[in-house]
Formats: structure tokens, C-alpha cells, sequence
């Protein structure tokens, strides 16, 4: 023992370490799942949100040319004449071409809103450095 040459074998690791390292990976991958799950949920979330901003505009859309509709003067009981006719295609084209502005507008909204909160933490980030700022380019507070 004492006079013995040194043993050239590696030792095995403890059981207890082997068993540390089982249970550490073991929930890495129980995290790992947890996230893909977290993720696919918010990808669903996302795809719901969307799905709801387009129905709304078509709604909001159709909604205003039902009211347009319902407003436009009632037809006259005389025989409709090719004036008339040609009147009431050009209001409906037009109409049909206020909807499709207004559907364009509300899906661009989340765009819009995205760019606002941009700015505004812009507008935060700079008000938050200390730095002078020249007067004129200071908002007079009213």
C-alpha cells in the first residue's frame, strides 16, 4: 500500500454525482419543454390576435356602409331613369371604395401603434439622458 506504485486508473465518478448530473439534465429538459410549449402558446396567441384586428376591420367596415346605406334617401316611387342608375353606380363604387380604405387603415393599425410606442420610448430614452437640450427645441408646457 504504502510502497505500492500509484495506480494509473481513472476513478469512477460517485454515484451521487452521476445522479446530480441525471437529475440537472433532467430538468433542463423538462425547462426546454416548458418553453416550446410557452412558445408555440404565444404563436397561437399571435395568430388569434390577427385573426381578430382583420374580422374587426371587415366588421367595422361593413358596419359603415350598412349605416351609409341605411342613411342614403329612399328611392323615388318614379321610374328609375339612366341618370339615376348611373348616379347610384358611382355612389356604390365609391363606397366600395371608402370600405376598402377603411379595411386598409385598420389593418395597418397594429403597424401604426407599433411605431408609436417606438417613439414614445425614444422620446423617454432621451428625456432620461443628461444632457442640455437648446430652448428651442424645448415643448413650452401650457
Amino acid at each position: 500500500m504504502a510502497g505500492d506504485p500509484p495506480s494509473h486508473r481513472k476513478r469512477k465518478a460517485p454515484v451521487a454525482a452521476v445522479a446530480a448530473e441525471d437529475e440537472a439534465e433532467a430538468e433542463t429538459q423538462e425547462l426546454r419543454r416548458e418553453v416550446e410549449e410557452l412558445d408555440e402558446g404565444l404563436a397561437d396567441l399571435d395568430r388569434r390576435i390577427l385573426e381578430h384586428l382583420r374580422g374587426t376591420s371587415t366588421r367595422l367596415a361593413d358596419a359603415a356602409v350598412a349605416r351609409l346605406v341605411a342613411l342614403r334617401p329612399l328611392a323615388r316611387l318614379e321610374s328609375p331613369t339612366a341618370e339615376t342608375s348611373i348616379a347610384e353606380e358611382e355612389q356604390l363604387e365609391k363606397l366600395n371604395i371608402l370600405k376598402s380604405k377603411v379595411e386598409a387603415n385598420i389593418a395597418y393599425l397594429p403597424k401604426v401603434l407599433d411605431k408609436m410606442k417606438e417613439s414614445v420610448a425614444r422620446c423617454e430614452k432621451t428625456e432620461n439622458l443628461n444632457v442640455n437640450i437648446h430652448p428651442v427645441f424645448r415643448r413650452k408646457c401650457l
